[in-house]
């Protein structure tokens, strides 16, 4: 690999020594892995369990575990495990492997106020989301508009119920959102040097010049990381670089500006002594305790949406909360009486009590006429620009209600009444993912009855389809076809 001139003479003084094993790694395959969705795998068996079979079936042995991150595992270059009903299904996230440490120490707890403030394409969200469960909130921030799509689809594909993805600049949300976090994770925007072996094309982009600015945003980015963050709280700051400049210098310029933070943990992974691109990790501590429960409900503040809000694009349902247009009834969450009972009716008649009573019992909110549910935690939304609120429910159609992808691969299988079982060699399995109709066996038929029905595969959610007899029409989403 043609490495730039500058950057090798910036390496040979910063490596010494080490310099020809570093320069050696460039020579080597990059590293593959993936990283098992605990929101997803080990709910009907242990973990370990259900990640053995899982391997099995896409032929990769578990003999080399990725040894900083959990329930996460190499594999080789000729796998293809990005072409598996498993990876539609959101069952584990393709991640290069050193990448996975950032996530793993901060580590959240369940019930956290979370933000990942550089979030696309959601690796790291995706990451942070299995600690925190389906409790607390994930606020998962990109200010590029088009990333921030892909991190949506991305938390789709996962099943996460409490994220909410956001397309701001970090001084708009620092602005928002003071002392609100418990934990931030910082993968900032940085020159990419560790990405030489896997995107060629950072090769040519890289420039000392480049190096100055990426550090000077980085720093920017950690001041407004702070001051969303409250007393007690934990930064994680990473770069997918080698650069000193934008990782110890970066990390001394924040511990002169804001003295009430410690370094707890500083690590590089490096590419000649890692199996990894490389990384660097720094954990940030602020000094004080976690507010109190009591001292957190004075603070909180109410949902608010307002006109300027707006989710992919379509403004929200405030207009609607006074006066609903369809109707000319009013309903404080912006959702008619009569949507309400189709809703209803949905819920009654496709999935269990328990799950149709944590949607019903939940904060609704209608953008347009798309039905979304809020995490439980109240956060403030007005202005700010929102890609996704939550778990996406479903939407409202000429009296009838259709739900979402992202409902359906929410749910667990035990969580639908009307559940269509296909297994990952079953042909029409290959169809359903493109397509087309799923044909029901005599005895499938009589299980199924006709209406929504939760397409599963080996147990995990799928997607939806409408049965009918014999035939189960497909409504797995078009801009998701044809991938397998």
């Amino acid at each position: 690999m043609n490495l730039p001139i500058e950057f090798e003479k910036k390496m040979k003084n910063f490596l010494g020594d080490e310099w020809e094993d570093f320069l050696y790694s460039y020579d080597n395959n990059r590293f593959q892995a993936l990283r098992f969705n605990t929101l997803k795998v080990g709910k009907n068996k242990s973990v370990e369990e259900e990640i053995a079979g899982i391997m099995d079936k896409l032929c990769i042995p578990m003999d080399k575990k990725v040894t900083w991150a959990n329930d996460a595992y190499y594999y080789d270059e000729e796998k293809r495990p990005g072409k598996h009903p498993y990876h539609e299904m959101g069952l584990y996230y393709i991640q290069e492997p050193s990448a996975m440490s950032a996530a793993a120490l901060l580590a959240p707890k369940p019930g956290m106020r979370v933000l990942d403030l550089c979030a696309a394409p959601g690796g790291k969200s995706t990451q942070l989301a299995t600690y925190l469960g389906d409790s607390g909130i994930l606020v998962s921030n990109e200010i590029n508009t088009q990333r921030s799509r892909i991190l949506s689809q991305n938390i789709e594909r996962m099943g996460i119920k409490n994220a909410i993805v956001t397309n701001e600049d970090s001084f708009v949300l620092a602005s928002h959102f003071p002392s609100f976090f418990n934990a931030i994770q910082v993968d900032a925007p940085c020159s990419g040097e560790g990405m030489f072996r896997k995107l060629p094309e950072a090769v040519d982009e890289w420039s000392l010049e480049n190096v100055a600015k990426c550090a000077a945003r980085q720093k920017e980015i950690l001041d407004n990381a702070a001051t969303m963050l409250k007393a007690g709280g934990t930064i994680v700051y990473s770069t997918c670089t080698f650069s000193k400049e934008e990782n110890e210098d970066v990390i001394e310029y924040f511990l002169q500006e804001h003295p009430d933070f410690t370094v707890e943990k500083l690590e590089r992974f490096w590419p000649h002594k890692h199996d990894g691109e490389g990384h660097f990790v720094a954990k940030l501590v602020r000094s004080g305790g976690f507010l109190s429960e009591e001292e957190n409900a004075t603070n909180d503040r109410n949902v608010t949406l307002a006109e300027d809000t707006t989710v992919k694009g379509k403004t929200s349902g405030k207009k609607e909360n006074r006066k609903n247009k369809r109707t000319g009834k009013k309903d404080t969450s912006g959702i008619s009486k009569e949507n309400m009972e189709l809703l209803k009716e949905f819920l009654d008649t496709t999935l269990t009590v328990h799950m149709a009573e944590w949607i019903i019992n939940g904060k609704l909110v209608m953008f347009g006429d798309q039905l979304y549910r809020l995490p439980d935690i109240d956060v403030d939304l007005k202005g700010i620009k929102v890609q996704r609120a939550g778990l996406h429910i479903g939407e409202f159609k000429k009296q009838r209600f259709e739900p979402s992808h992202s409902l359906a691969l929410a749910l667990k299988q035990s969580e639908a009444q009307n559940v269509v079982k296909l297994t990952c060699d079953d042909p029409q399995t290959t169809g359903f993912f493109n397509g087309q109709s799923v044909m029901l066996s005599d005895v499938q038929a009589a299980e199924c009855k006709k209406g929504w029905a939760l397409v599963c595969v080996d147990g995990y959610p799928a997607g939806w389809g409408k049965v009918n007899g014999a035939q189960v029409k497909n409504h797995y989403p078009k801009g998701l076809r044809n991938k397998i």
